[in-house]
């Protein structure tokens, strides 16, 4: 009888589908769900080096501040002197997060960035990086709700 119930266990637990989690944290499962919140940006770094939070461009030493991920596939930012508007997608099984502005039209664009930790909750946490040119950002953002 033991070893029949053993034998029961190691097949379920073979047949259980394994749980994808992100390099640095947080479950790929639900990862549309737990996206969809305002985040506020915490900490950035440019090659290893802290730049500073404020609502800028990133290529210059400064970042965008909050986002705000909608599950209707809309999002908001600001970059100091106006509300960008646009639409995100996961891909790469949620493993990146592209976001296109489209509105003001003058500042248009389409950025893709790579999740390294995702976590749900009031107090969750979200790390993307993307490479422009030979740079390397990484971006450390807390949900604000």
């Amino acid at each position: 009888m033991k070893k029949l119930l053993g034998i029961f266990f190691i097949a379920g637990l073979v047949s259980m589908p394994s749980c994808q989690k992100y390099e640095e944290g947080g479950l790929v499962k639900k990862a549309e769900k737990t996206l969809t919140k305002e985040w506020a940006m915490e900490r950035a770094y440019k090659n290893g080096s802290k730049v500073e939070v404020v609502n800028a461009n990133p290529q210059i030493g400064e970042v965008t501040e909050n986002w705000i991920f909608k599950d209707d596939g809309t999002c908001t930012t600001e970059d100091g002197s106006s509300t960008l508007s646009g639409t995100w997608t996961l891909s790469n099984d949620s493993e990146n997060l592209t976001v296109s502005i489209n509105s003001p039209s003058n500042k248009a664009s389409t950025q893709t960035y790579k999740i390294l930790k995702l976590t749900k909750g009031s107090d969750g946490e979200m790390i993307w990086e993307q490479v422009i040119g030979t740079d390397n950002y990484r971006y450390e953002l807390r949900s604000s709700l």
